[in-house]
């Protein structure tokens, strides 16, 4: 729910953004930004799974500031809008 970023987390680490950047990638294959937003991605497929919360709490509880930069994010990287990712997970 908070608003991370690369600075906040290299500055908690005393190291520069650009080294943190580096040794993430490095380290777990992705991004820093790439991982964050896939965090937060499984997190609202978890919340849409077993919650009846509304589509715009959970992207708020989960971190993105927009509804409809979530809608893009979540579409791009599962193939459907929150909503039918919803109804699909209901029925399996």
């Amino acid at each position: 729910m908070d608003t991370i970023s690369l600075t906040s987390v290299a500055n908690k680490f005393y190291i520069s953004p650009f080294y943190l950047c580096r040794i993430f990638k490095e380290a777990i294959g992705f991004s820093f930004n790439e991982y964050l937003t896939s965090v937060r991605i499984k997190e609202t497929q978890r919340l849409l799974k077993g919650t009846n919360y509304k589509v715009i709490n959970i992207a708020e509880m989960s971190g993105f500031g927009s509804v409809s930069h979530f809608g893009r994010v979540f579409k791009d990287l599962t193939g459907m809008s929150p909503l039918q990712y919803r109804k699909k997970s209901k029925f399996n």
